[in-house]
């Protein structure tokens, strides 16, 4: 109670606070009372459709886009829906699978004196595999079907020669262990920790073994690095593609006369990409100027530099161009002409 609203940190052997875990179909139990989690890895042999998806261009322009579809066999974790295949009558797949992909958690897991928060049970990640056998299921009738192969147990005709709808089943448990914590006491659980002014997002930090706060916080702020580059980058190609999908009818006009359309291609992706890296580096700075202003002042000063620096080349261009076609112009230009028909004053005699 006198740690009621304190941020904590420690470092404590989670246990388990009821139960011994079973799956309840199998009737498969943990290999200890002290197991936390107890999942069951589900597959079935079932068809696979792949698109490939080719484009060439036609003579006027415009494209013509041809799909390929093929069909492989392949374990997988999940129902697929042959029904969604382009050619679904040589292809099916069975419509339920008897089996499915579940887990089992103990409820509560206690860390030292408090129980460990529902929202991180999905952050317990170190389970390894168990090796069951036949005789582990206490259901009858799955028990007759079951074969063995390789710690797995295998519902089919044949381990060896396996047919569409066969099924393997895995069991894996994460045992008890011990964990490093950051938190908000909250009776006799933990929370998130949440400033005062509501920035810098909900702090509540778990991880396998001991660690020092600081590198728990170190690591924390590692992963939020890799997430807003992450972002970033997912911003990048989104504005680029917008920029190419405006500028892609002068690509489509340009293929009236071949191989033009190529290149015209070409420089609509290079203009793309260099707005797109200039457009996210000036609104990356910007928010640079809040969190780190030295960091953010100079990557906005150099993309302000570079777009100058393109400003400054195109109007050099621009005069130069101006300059070849004055010089290409003919003698008989207007100023030219009128100086050359200038009457000519002569003395007259006066008798």
């Amino acid at each position: 109670p006198a740690n009621e609203g304190k941020l904590l940190h420690f470092s404590a052997n989670t246990t388990n606070g009821g139960d011994a875990l079973i799956d309840a179909t199998f009737g498969i139990e943990s290999s200890s009372v002290e197991c936390l989690t107890l999942r069951r890895n589900a597959e079935m042999y079932q068809w696979i459709e792949r698109v490939e998806t080719t484009s060439k261009k036609k003579v006027g322009g415009g494209k013509t886009t041809t799909k390929t579809y093929t069909y492989h066999k392949e374990w997988v974790d999940s129902l697929i829906d042959s029904n969604m295949f382009q050619q679904s009558d040589n292809h099916v797949n069975p419509s339920s699978m008897e089996f499915e992909s579940m887990q089992v958690t103990a409820n509560p897991i206690s860390i030292g004196a408090y129980e460990l928060p529902r929202e991180l049970v999905h952050r317990i990640n170190w389970e390894t595999r168990m090796g069951v056998e036949i005789a582990d299921i206490s259901n009858e009738s799955i028990r007759k079907r079951a074969k063995i192969d390789n710690l797995e147990l295998y519902f089919g005709n044949s381990v060896f020669n396996p047919q569409i709808g066969d099924q393997t089943v895995s069991f894996a448990e994460a045992m008890a262990s011990v964990v490093t914590i950051v938190g908000v006491q909250s009776g006799n659980t933990l929370a998130p920790f949440v400033s005062q002014s509501g920035e810098g997002g909900k702090i509540l930090l778990f991880q396998q073994g001991t660690h020092s706060a600081k590198s728990m916080y170190e690591g924390a702020e590692g992963e939020n690095a890799v997430l807003t580059w992450v972002l970033r980058l997912v911003g990048f190609v989104a504005m680029t593609l917008g920029l190419y999908l405006i500028f892609q009818p002068v690509e489509v006009f340009a293929d009236i006369v071949p191989c033009v359309g190529s290149i015209v291609g070409c420089g609509i992706i290079f203009v793309s990409v260099l707005i797109s890296a200039i457009l996210s580096a000036i609104t990356i700075s910007f928010s640079w100027l809040v969190a780190h202003p030295t960091i953010g002042a100079i990557v906005l000063g150099v993309m302000f530099a570079v777009i100058g620096c393109c400003a400054f080349g195109v109007k050099q261009l621009e005069g130069r161009k101006g300059k070849e076609e004055d010089h290409s112009l003919p003698s008989t230009h207007p100023g030219r002409v009128a100086a050359e028909i200038l009457p000519t004053a002569y003395p007259i005699p006066i008798a």
